[in-house]
């Protein structure tokens, strides 16, 4: 799947299922993001950048891992942990980002 901004960012709140040496880990895509195009020729996609809020265990690491979804189905997507919100602390947030 080429991913784009579009049919992911319909599914933000749903929930998606890593598959990690742990076994399967849930996550929810709580945010889909543009990006400014700067300037960036027309055949590029709009950068954009995925938020997901995971399990407190197992914590993931900086890595690419196969996620499935009912409605996308299985894709590839690099995750990195990022800051937590300060609004929840001890939620473990991971990004992805397609430039």
């Amino acid at each position: 799947m080429n991913t784009t901004f579009e049919p992911v960012s319909a599914v933000v709140g749903s929930r998606f299922v890593a598959h990690t040496e742990h076994g399967p880990v849930e996550l929810v895509l709580t945010e889909a993001t543009e990006r400014e195009r700067g300037h960036l020729p027309e055949q590029f996609r709009t950068p954009f950048s995925l938020l997901f809020h995971g399990p407190d265990e197992p914590r993931l690491s900086q890595d690419t891992y196969t996620l499935d979804h009912p409605e996308l189905g299985r894709v590839q997507w690099m995750l990195v942990p990022v800051m937590p919100d300060t609004r929840a602390p001890n939620v473990p947030r991971y990004e992805a980002l397609f430039g």
